[in-house]
C-alpha cells in the first residue's frame, strides 16, 4: 500500500514540494486513519484538522478525542471545531449532507489562510468514485460527472461579482484539494489497516439509506455486482477513456469560446448565432454558461426555440438576455440604487459603479470637448441640489439637437443599448428636469451657448 501511495502521490503530482505541510482531513474513520499513517510512514509532513457536525451526539464526542489522541500520537499539529449543523442545512435551505460539506471545507480553508499551507488532502477512494459517477448519472450530468473524483481539485473558480457584491466565500489562489488515496478500493484500505493493526472508529450514519450516497453504496452497487462481478473495474476503465475524451472536448471548448465568448464591464457576451445552426450546439453554449447556473433544459430550449430579442430567462443568481443575434449574461443586481445629491460644492461623487466629477468654470477660458464621459451644462439653468437617480420608465428628456422630447427607453433602443446594460443607466435632474442621460446625451434646455457664463462641467467614469 506504501509503494502505491508513493507512486500515485508522483504520477498525479500531488505534492511537489515534500516539505510543505498538508492539512489532513480525518473523521476518524478507516479512510482518513490509513491517510494519516501513510503520510507518517512517507515522512510528509501534516497536520490534522477534524470536524464535529454535532449529529452523532456521545458517538461524536468520542470520535473527536479519538482524533485528537491520533494526532498527539504522531506529534502533528491539530485542529477541530463543532458546527451546528443541522440549523446551518435548515437556514441555507440545503441537505445535511451538504450543510456538513460546505462547513468543513469552510474550516479547512481558514486553516489554510491562517498558516500559509497548500494542500488539503481528502481520503476519497475509488468506491468514492464510482458511488459520485452514479450519483451524477441518475440526477444527470456532462462528461465530467461521468470521470468521477479527479485526483486534484483546483483553486475554485468564480464568476466575477460586481463591486457592490461581497463573495460569501471562496477559495484561498494557491490552495488545492488533493485525493492521495483514489488508487485504492475500499476493501484494500481495509485489510491494510488491519495489517498494520490500527485502529478507527465506524460511523453509524453510514448505515443510514436515507442518504443518498449511502443507499448507492449499500442498495445500488451490490445489485450491479449481479450482473457483471467486475464492475468496479470495468467503471474506472470507462471513467479513464471519458477523462480522455473530456479533455479533447475541453481543447475544442477553449477555441470556440475564444471565437463566440467576450466578458467586459460584468456582462458575459455570447455570440451564440456562430454557432446556433451546428448539432452540438446546445451543449457547447451549456457548458460555457454552466458557472452561471443555468440548466441544459433552458438553454436546450433556446437552441431549438429561438426566443425573440428583448426577452429574458433566469437562473439563481444570473440573467440571459436575448438581444439580437447575442445572448448577454449579467448579474442580478443585490441592490437597490438609492438618489444622491449633488450641490454646487460637491467635487466627486461614487454612484454604482460611477465616478461623477464636477467642477464650476469660466465659459470664455472653458473649451467644449466632444465626449459622452463629459457634460458641459450652463450653471446659471441649473437648480442646486442636483438628483442622480436610475433613470425610470416614462422619463422623457430633450435630447441636445432636438427640439421635441424623448422619452429614455426610445433613446436607449435607438442607441442599441443592450438589455442586459439598461438597468445601469442612470440621469442627472435639476428640478425634477433630466439634464444628462449619463454617458450618452444633455439636455438641449441646458446646454452650453454664447449666452453661458459659467459651465458646470460632469466627468464620468467606469
Amino acid at each position: 500500500m506504501l509503494a502505491s501511495f508513493l507512486a500515485f502521490l508522483a504520477h498525479e503530482q500531488l505534492i511537489v514540494d515534500r516539505q510543505q505541510t498538508t492539512l489532513l482531513a480525518v473523521s476518524g474513520g478507516v479512510d482518513s486513519v490509513v491517510l494519516a499513517y501513510l503520510f507518517k510512514k512517507a515522512k510528509l509532513p501534516f497536520a490534522i484538522a477534524h470536524c464535529n457536525f454535532n449529529l452523532r451526539g456521545a458517538e461524536a464526542e468520542a470520535t473527536s478525542t479519538f482524533v485528537k489522541e491520533l494526532a498527539a500520537s504522531y506529534q502533528v499539529p491539530f485542529y477541530t471545531t463543532r458546527f451546528a449543523t443541522k440549523d446551518f442545512a435548515c437556514n441555507q435551505k440545503v441537505s445535511i449532507q451538504m450543510a456538513a460539506r460546505s462547513l468543513r471545507y469552510q474550516f479547512f480553508d481558514q486553516l489554510l489562510q491562517q498558516y500559509g499551507w497548500q494542500h488539503i488532502a481528502t481520503a476519497h477512494h475509488w468506491d468514492d468514485s464510482i458511488e459520485t459517477i452514479l450519483l451524477n448519472l441518475i440526477k444527470g450530468t456532462s462528461i465530467k460527472g461521468l470521470c468521477g473524483i479527479a485526483p486534484i481539485r483546483p483553486t475554485a473558480k468564480t464568476i466575477p461579482k460586481s463591486s457592490l457584491v461581497v463573495e460569501y466565500h471562496q477559495r484561498p489562489i494557491d490552495s488545492q484539494v488533493i485525493r492521495p488515496l483514489l488508487f485504492a478500493r475500499k476493501k484494500e484500505i481495509i485489510a491494510y489497516a488491519q495489517q498494520k493493526k490500527l485502529h478507527w472508529h465506524e460511523d453509524s450514519s453510514n448505515t443510514y439509506n436515507h442518504y443518498q450516497r449511502n443507499f448507492i453504496r449499500n442498495q445500488v452497487i451490490p445489485l450491479l455486482h449481479h450482473i457483471n462481478p467486475n464492475f468496479e473495474t470495468t467503471t474506472q476503465e470507462t471513467a479513464t477513456k471519458l477523462r480522455e475524451i473530456g479533455t479533447f472536448f475541453d481543447e475544442h471548448l477553449s477555441e470556440i469560446k475564444k471565437k463566440i465568448s467576450v466578458c467586459k464591464a460584468g456582462i458575459h457576451y455570447l455570440a451564440i448565432h456562430q454557432i446556433i445552426d451546428q448539432p452540438w450546439a446546445a451543449t457547447v453554449a451549456f457548458e460555457l454558461l454552466r458557472p452561471y447556473g443555468f440548466t441544459f433544459k433552458q438553454i436546450q430550449k433556446l437552441i431549438t426555440d429561438p426566443i425573440s430579442s428583448g426577452k429574458m430567462i433566469h437562473a439563481t443568481d444570473y440573467t440571459l438576455y436575448i438581444d439580437r443575434k447575442d445572448w448577454l449574461i449579467k448579474e442580478k443586481s443585490l441592490c437597490v440604487w438609492k438618489e444622491k445629491v449633488v450641490t454646487a460644492t460637491t467635487r466627486s461623487i461614487t454612484y454604482g459603479n460611477h465616478t461623477l466629477h464636477f467642477q464650476i468654470c469660466n465659459s470664455q477660458a472653458y473649451i467644449l470637448q466632444n465626449k459622452a464621459s463629459i457634460a458641459a451644462l450652463d450653471y446659471h439653468r441649473l437648480t442646486f441640489p442636483l438628483i442622480i437617480r436610475p433613470w425610470q420608465a416614462g422619463d422623457f428628456f430633450y435630447p441636445i439637437g432636438m427640439k421635441g422630447r424623448k422619452k429614455i427607453s426610445d433613446l436607449l433602443i435607438d442607441l442599441k443599448i443592450p438589455m442586459a446594460m439598461k438597468g445601469e443607466i442612470c440621469v442627472v435632474t435639476s428640478n425634477d428636469q433630466i439634464i444628462w442621460v449619463i454617458g450618452h446625451r444633455i439636455d438641449e434646455r441646458f446646454k452650453v451657448d454664447e449666452a453661458t457664463k459659467k459651465v458646470f462641467e460632469i466627468a464620468w467614469k467606469v
